[in-house]
């Protein structure tokens, strides 16, 4: 018996709970209909322990409540600022940061109120067409937010962008395409071309970018580029941000993950040299072991493009890498035995580094190259090749 009533009693404080937190919710929802920004934004705060407890925080109102709170909020800062009565206290950080709250917020209670219907014996409900039946509550009401408020990302996203405030300009850019791209914005027959999503998403990418944000940079930019884009030198973004992607991961000697990332580029973009040319640098850093590695992805380079100085100079350093290796690797070698197998290193980087400086005869390549042809001429006479 005391067993049963200490189980009760913990049924009853976990219904307890639940319900304090609900009723955080019930709370704020009152104030969904005020026109004060300061009540508002009261509210919010009020149901943020909710969208965190357990008892709660899998709700489809809780969620529905929150960004039914930051979308008033934000269409009352948008309504003070068109009336010059914002005081200068309203900027484009703040605004995006509610809205993108209201915009996450919708989106977790649609996945949270389109529930599969049960049986009593846990399986699925069927529709006639033997699809599982979806039982929906407030979701006609998220998505008429949603809709709503597509244009303020797209908006808000270029005033960020003007603003400098890139991250968060990123961050609409990625709401605005979510938004115009999923299923109930085509259902209202919201349709943008494919040559408009494909912008924004280089937008997303080109803020991505300049926040410094490489990690997300980079697959914006990519989705972009595979779209068809080809404007605003997304090929030149492209390649820096993935090679400050690459030196953040070299960085913290993740040189597997460097790796798989220049692969999944590579894969989708297999005709760029200049990414193949960064794959070759990481196999040198990785380890000095790694040379004849090296070396095949940078003939892999010049193959690709013919006139890219810095991969005709990365294939002749490597093979005089190379060379110097064998040199120092081995000490007790006779000039005539270090002949034998330097004279055919030699013989293929030479021409090579001649290249560069036909290339780029003041460049810093054409400069280097034209060192590294003296530095083999003086390895030659010392060790008999002439």
């Amino acid at each position: 018996m005391k067993k049963f009533f200490l189980l009760l009693a913990g049924v009853t404080m976990m219904a307890s709970s639940a319900m304090a937190q609900m009723s955080l919710v019930k709370e704020a929802e009152k104030f969904v209909g005020s026109n004060n920004p300061q009540e508002l934004m009261s509210a919010l705060e009020k149901i943020e322990p909710a969208t965190q407890n357990p008892e709660s925080k899998d709700n489809a109102l809780t969620w529905f409540t929150a960004g039914r709170l930051a979308f008033k909020l934000f269409d009352q800062m948008q309504a003070l600022r068109s009336v010059g009565q914002d005081a200068g206290t309203i900027d484009n950080a703040m605004m995006g940061e509610v809205l993108n709250e209201g915009f996450d917020a919708m989106f977790k209670a649609l996945s949270l109120d389109s529930v599969k219907e049960t049986n009593k014996d846990g399986s699925f409900k069927l529709d006639k067409n033997g699809n599982p039946k979806i039982k929906t509550k407030y979701s006609k009401d998220i998505i008429n937010s949603l809709v709503s408020h597509i244009q303020d990302a797209g908006r808000l996203a270029d005033e960020q962008r003007g603003a400098e405030n890139y991250a968060g300009a990123a961050k609409s850019y990625g709401t605005f395409i979510e938004l115009v791209t999923s299923p109930f914005a085509k259902a209202q027959n919201i349709n943008y071309a494919d040559t408009a999503v494909r912008e924004i998403r280089f937008l997303e990418g080109f803020c991505y970018f300049f926040a410094k944000d490489y990690a997300n940079a980079l697959p914006s930019l990519m989705a972009s580029k595979k779209m068809g884009y080809t404007e605003n030198q997304i090929d030149e973004f492209v390649v820096e941000t993935v090679q400050n992607a690459v030196q953040a991961l070299v960085n913290n000697q993740e040189y597997a993950k460097a790796y798989q990332l220049l692969d999944n580029v590579i894969a989708d973009d297999p005709n760029n040299a200049r990414i193949y040319d960064v794959k070759g640098r990481v196999f040198e850093i990785e380890d000095d072991k790694n040379m004849d590695r090296a070396i095949e992805v940078y003939k892999k380079v010049v193959s690709l493009n013919p006139n890219y100085a810095q991969g005709f100079y990365d294939l002749g350093r490597a093979l005089c890498l190379k060379a110097q290796n064998t040199i120092n690797d081995n000490p007790d070698m006779t000039n005539a035995q270090l002949k034998t197998i330097l004279a055919p290193i030699y013989a293929e980087a030479e021409p090579l580094l001649e290249k560069v400086c036909q290339l780029e005869p003041d460049g810093d390549n054409g400069k280097q190259a034209k060192r590294l042809i003296e530095d083999i001429d003086y390895k030659r006479e010392v060790i008999g090749m002439k």
